[in-house]
């Protein structure tokens, strides 16, 4: 059954939450044909506040709406983990928090370090091992948004600003989305370890961090 193109908008800011977008680049990301089409089919998800939006000077921005009533009700949403795999980002952080236990041979639970103003989702007892689990997707299967590009590095800072000795971020769901940003970026992050987790719990070193 086809999706409709209000659908593919609200896969794609699902896609890219917490991050917003413009008409332009919802074009760009949905192959709509026209930008006249992409604003009309967006302010109706707005009006119907099936998505969130605000105008910032001639242009208007959106994201996807995060409140329970729209995660229930939403086809975008329930999209996504058929378009993203069969775990949801917190399962997956859960199967990551398991398996990078086992791999260090220490418990990894939830925590903050000192001076860094995060909880990580994994930090061993001592604050010697400090990593994230991200499950992030590319865009209609083809590139990684700025945004993401972004977030990633994001991370990678605020680790290598622990002082930890030992950093990583596991990755699920789409192995091309950590590739992708280490041929770009990888030389910035040789601090950190980069580790691809499948939902079988096959994991994978994607980069070794230099010590």
């Amino acid at each position: 059954m086809s999706r409709t193109n209000q659908e593919h908008i609200l896969d794609y800011l699902w896609s890219i939450s917490p991050d917003w977008a413009t008409n332009g680049q919802i074009r760009e990301a949905t192959d709509i044909r026209s930008h006249q089409q992409v604003y009309l089919l967006t302010q109706e998800l707005m009006r119907s506040r099936m998505i969130r939006g605000e105008q910032r000077g001639r242009e208007w921005t959106f994201w996807a709406d995060e409140s329970p009533a729209v995660q229930l009700a939403s086809p975008g949403r329930a999209s996504r983990g058929e378009a993203r795999g069969t775990l949801s980002p917190s399962a997956f952080e859960e199967l990551a928090r398991s398996v990078m236990s086992v791999h260090f041979g220490v418990p990894l639970t939830p925590g903050q370090i000192s001076g860094v103003p995060k909880e990580f989702d994994m930090v061993s007892p001592d604050g010697d091992i400090v990593g994230d689990a991200k499950y992030f997707t590319l865009v209609r299967g083809l590139r990684l948004p700025p945004a993401k590009f972004s977030v990633i590095a994001e991370h990678v800072w605020l680790l290598e600003k622990t002082g930890a000795p030992v950093t990583f971020l596991v990755f699920g769901n789409d192995r091309q989305v950590p590739v992708l940003w280490l041929e770009r970026y990888g030389h910035l992050a040789s601090g950190v370890a980069f580790y691809f987790l499948t939902d079988e719990s096959m994991l994978e070193l994607l980069q070794e961090a230099e010590r």
